[in-house]
């Protein structure tokens, strides 16, 4: 199966129902330039606590961090208010998520691994070493 034909995460599938379930309970809401004038933009803008949205989709916490990040990192929202409490948290919608941004920021995420990875590692660490080691005896060259 290559990556084309792959079935769509389920992760993604969260991420894509809590992004569309925020634009439905959002609002408009008229841009301000930095002295209170209106800059002709219309926001979308959605305000409450995403917890609450998770639990009335039905989306376990676990998920929760990384379906936001998810839709953090792939700019479909930014946050304007901290909510806590009875505090809400305010989002400015900005871009529903992709599938091809959201399996990038998951393999960001992930990072590379395995047998090569470990060796690239390691042999950027003796690189650095010598390179050091190097400087060092430079240093010693100089003071004698």
């Amino acid at each position: 199966m290559s990556d084309e034909e792959s079935p769509t995460p389920a992760l993604f599938d969260h991420a894509k129902r809590v992004y569309e379930e925020m634009l439905k309970r959002s609002i408009e809401q008229g841009e301000l330039d930095g002295e209170g004038n209106y800059t002709g933009n219309v926001l979308r803008i959605y305000e409450g606590h995403l917890t609450t949205l998770f639990a009335d989709l039905s989306i376990a916490n676990p998920y929760y961090t990384k379906i936001r990040n998810a839709l953090v990192g792939q700019n479909c929202m930014v946050q304007l208010r901290r909510g806590g409490g009875v505090a809400l948290s305010k989002w400015q919608l900005l871009n529903p998520p992709s599938e091809e941004g959201f399996r990038e920021i998951m393999e960001r995420k992930r990072g590379p691994k395995g047998k090569a990875h470990q060796l690239e590692q390691q042999v950027r660490g003796l690189v650095s070493m010598i390179n050091d080691l190097t400087d060092r005896v430079e240093v010693l060259e100089k003071t004698r």
